[in-house]
């Protein structure tokens, strides 16, 4: 099938700007996507694709890193110490967004530890005065309207309780947007990247509007409303009518013109916006009605569902279910992540339901009193075990002379007597674990379980296991 003429035209050139995204996306998705445009209207597709700013995963991490650079230069500036006793880190918004995400990469980016992020363990840190900075992370500031009332909720509570500094740490922001955030809250604000309107379609003077006289700027711009108020009549340039022209490589910021993201009117997408389900909250007194009409198993045959604390420890028992599935004598073993959601109407419904079920507990020697108390509270008389930090069940000395291991992780020197010591073994987890995304962090300890397994610790674990799935059995 031949193109257009007005489109052809353009198709080298097109597939050179495509081929440089560092989202990969199929070069005739993007044409599928132009064909959406009128004829005449080829070079305003032709526009927006040049002009797209698009940021694929590493550079995010350089983003992040720089804003963090930032936010350390501010504080020697400002004498205010951000360590990890007196600093907290969360992402903003609803983790239905960005903020989970965003909040993820950042950590991984500056290399900072899981512990120093909020969650429940925090509270009591923050009560008892001990937390003078929070940090809170997105990946941009549009208008800064959804800032400034997370902010603004955050200075209520946390000011009276001893939090001296609030700052806001971002990958990219608008000029405008930082200032009213600024200027609303009083919060200290960090972007890597500022744009101002002249880097939007709003400006006659961006570089979107190159090359063309001001009365042909002008019509252009009229037919970007035009096409804007098909896929997105309440904000046909975006959210804010900030017309911009970001992507990220996970999602596309509602502030970027609705051309590249919209579903609305049938339109195709370039990169579709990833949104929350809506309106599944009006379900959630149905859910509680709701009683399993699932057929039970035959004996033996039985599900089994180990609930873990993080995604490193999921990763590790998928690796080692072989074991654990000849164990206990059962192909029908599920691992699940559950963070810190692990709460008493969890273990209630699933006691009403035929799941056998084991959750797991890593007894970490660093985790707070607070948290030990309720995991205490929480697990008394519940099926579950406790079980040592991952790197327990590796041959620490044998991973600390691999060279590769040294020269990739930059390995602290060590001494031979502080290898099996309790800080020596958080230290090389946190370096060899908790520094990668899942990916790369599965791909590693594949390795070492494959070459440097600690089998002795390992065989009680596992055994461990199966005594307390059989123990169930016994009580049933």
């Amino acid at each position: 099938m031949k193109y257009p003429q007005a489109l052809t035209s353009k198709l080298d050139e097109i597939r050179s700007i495509v081929e440089n995204w560092t989202i990969p996306i199929p070069f005739e998705e993007v044409v599928k996507w132009m064909m959406q445009f009128d004829n005449n209207d080829f070079e305003l597709a032709y526009r927006i694709i040049k002009n797209l700013n698009i940021i694929g995963y590493e550079e995010l991490k350089s983003a992040l890193h720089i804003a963090y650079s930032k936010l350390e230069r501010m504080s020697i500036d400002k004498g205010t110490k951000i360590n990890s006793k007196n600093t907290l880190f969360a992402g903003i918004g609803d983790g239905g967004k960005s903020g989970a995400m965003i909040g993820y990469n950042f950590r991984i980016s500056n290399e900072l530890s899981e512990e120093n992020f909020l969650d429940e363990d925090s509270f009591a840190h923050i009560e008892k005065g001990r937390i003078e900075n929070l940090v809170l992370v997105d990946d941009i500031i549009s208008t800064g309207n959804q800032a400034i009332k997370e902010i603004q909720k955050i200075t209520e509570t946390l000011i009276p309780l001893g939090v001296k500094n609030i700052f806001l740490l971002t990958a990219v922001g608008m000029k405008e947007g930082i200032k009213k955030v600024e200027k609303d809250t009083g919060a200290y604000v960090f972007s890597a990247f500022e744009y101002d309107t002249n880097d939007t379609i709003i400006s006659f003077d961006s570089s979107f509007y190159d090359g063309l006289e001001f009365e042909n700027r002008k019509n252009l711009k009229e037919r970007l409303e035009y096409y804007g108020k098909i896929c997105n009549p309440k904000s046909p340039l975006g959210y804010g009518g900030i017309g911009g022209l970001i992507v990220f490589f996970y999602n596309t910021p509602n502030s970027t013109i609705p051309h590249i993201w919209s579903t609305f009117n049938a339109w195709i997408p370039l990169f579709k916006r990833t949104l929350r389900i809506n309106g599944i909250d009006s379900y959630y007194k149905q859910f509680d009605n709701l009683q399993s009409q699932k057929p039970k198993a035959k004996p033996g045959k039985e599900e089994i569902t180990l609930f873990v604390e993080g995604k490193s420890e999921e990763i590790f028992f998928e690796l080692i279910l072989p074991k654990l599935k000849e164990a206990v004598n059962s192909d029908n073993i599920t691992i699940i992540s559950l963070g810190g959601n692990i709460t008493e109407k969890l273990i209630e419904n699933l006691n009403k339901s035929d799941t056998k079920y084991l959750f797991i507990i890593e007894d970490s020697p660093y985790a707070s009193d607070t948290w030990a108390k309720r995991m205490e509270e929480l697990f008394n008389n519940k099926p579950h075990i406790k079980i040592k930090p991952i790197i327990y069940y590796l041959d620490i000395n044998a991973i600390l002379g691999l060279e590769t291991i040294k020269t990739s992780l930059k390995l602290p020197i060590i001494k031979e007597e502080d290898i099996n010591s309790r800080e020596a073994k958080k230290e090389l987890e946190d370096l060899l674990f908790k520094s990668y995304a899942p990916p790369n962090r599965k791909r590693l300890l594949s390795a070492l379980l494959r070459q440097y397994a600690n089998n002795e610790e390992l065989e009680k674990l596992i055994s461990s296991i199966s005594q307390a799935l059989n123990k169930q059995v016994k009580k049933s």
